[in-house]
């Protein structure tokens, strides 16, 4: 008998906590860490970005006669587009920090342990 079979250090490669698992995809991985509220900051990024850009097409097209509001809410949907990227970079940037993979490391052995 070899005693790295016996060790519960040991891990041969056909144990289930090494194989790939339908729950372990990148998407899933995106979800549970921007589920809290990070996911809020998300969608609202993401809405500010598009209807900043809808109101900024609206009026460079020219649906808009005056000028002036025109110009008012091409600046004003500027500003509301760069905070949006602005709040999507930073959400997206802390989705993966770096406190997580050792969280992640702690849960899986947690897991594997029970």
């Amino acid at each position: 008998m070899n005693t790295q079979e016996n060790s519960e250090w040991y891990a041969p490669s056909e144990s289930s906590n090494i194989r790939k698992s339908p729950r372990n995809s990148r998407v899933l991985n995106f979800v549970r860490s921007t589920h809290s509220l990070q996911g809020f900051y998300f969608i609202s990024g993401v809405c500010q970005v598009l209807l900043g850009l809808a109101v900024i097409t609206v009026s460079v097209i020219g649906l808009l006669q005056p000028l002036w509001v025109s110009t008012l809410l091409i600046m004003g949907a500027s500003v509301t587009t760069m905070i949006g990227l602005y709040l999507l970079y930073i959400t997206i940037s802390n989705a993966r920090n770096k406190n997580s993979l050792l969280r992640d490391a702690m849960q899986r052995i947690m897991e594997f342990r029970n």
